[in-house]
């Protein structure tokens, strides 16, 4: 699925590891993380636009529902009333997610294979390496079968004859090996991994901080006795959600977690740029 994506973003972190990161993932996934930024920045800000705009309306709309009581068909029509008179579509923000949603599946495959995208491995060469991983317990990932090859402990003869002259991709960032999963830290020496456990704790940090930043109703009292079950269930899900990713970046080789952060930090700033210059301009619109 979105097959027809994989290349071409594998092609540009193919060169941005290459010609603009010195030949460092890390470095790499810091710029790639901010192109995708830049290309779905249109998307995005009209996503969060459309989203304050129908926030904004969430009082005329509570009073509808208050007038017209059991009404659906009255109240639906003076809902669509209420938003053609303010310029608003409900499912505007809809459309931005849907579009974005491929690129950061696609993004998100790229990230966790740097030897088909950087090294141009074929798969029936990294069958043979995971194989040859699965026999010595290593991870059969790829980025953790290539801080493996990199090592060079425990790998056999066989695995060099498979990549031949195929460049492997440097994984060291500010001392950390971004192909260690985290948790190698309570099961080796811990003090040599322990640093790699600070990736997830600062995915789970940055992820709530991300969603408060980004919450339209950020900065509003809640008013008591207002109670929608949607609302409550959408409120549980983005407290379980960066849980979650904490997990996930607990188990995976930190390349993985490294990119959440990087992405998180930058959506931070992302939306930092659009409350600053373009929602406080188009407030008065509605």
């Amino acid at each position: 699925m979105f097959n027809f994506l994989l290349q071409p973003f594998g092609l540009i972190l193919q060169y941005i590891y290459k010609y603009l990161a010195f030949g460092n993932y890390g470095i790499a996934i810091i710029i790639f993380t901010l192109f995708v930024k830049i290309l779905l920045f249109p998307l995005t800000l009209k996503q969060q636009l459309s989203t304050i705009k129908t926030q904004a309306l969430q009082p005329e709309l509570a009073a509808l529902k208050k007038t017209y009581g059991k009404d659906n068909q009255a109240l639906m029509q003076e809902q669509q009333k209420l938003y053609t008179k303010y310029g608003v579509n409900p499912m505007a923000g809809c459309l931005p997610t849907l579009l974005m949603f491929p690129v950061i599946i696609v993004v998100y495959q790229i990230i966790r294979g740097p030897l088909t995208f950087i090294s141009g491995l074929s798969s029936e060469t990294l069958k043979g390496l995971s194989e040859l991983a699965k026999a010595g317990s290593i991870g059969t990932d790829e980025l953790s079968m290539n801080s493996w090859l990199l090592s060079g402990s425990g790998v056999p003869d066989s695995a060099a004859q498979l990549l031949g002259n195929s460049p492997l991709v440097n994984m060291h960032f500010l001392g950390l090996d971004l192909g260690i999963v985290p948790t190698r830290a309570f099961s080796s020496s811990f003090w040599t991994y322990a640093p790699l456990l600070l990736i997830p704790v600062l995915v789970l940090v940055s992820q709530y901080i991300v969603q408060w930043y980004s919450s339209p109703t950020r900065g509003q009292k809640k008013e008591k006795g207002q109670k929608d079950p949607t609302q409550r269930g959408m409120g549980l899900m983005m407290k379980i959600m960066p849980l979650m990713t904490f997990v996930i970046a607990l188990i995976t080789p930190a390349a993985l977690g490294f990119y959440w952060l990087v992405s998180n930090l930058f959506t931070l700033l992302q939306t930092f740029l659009i409350n600053t210059f373009f929602i406080k301009k188009n407030e008065k619109e509605v």
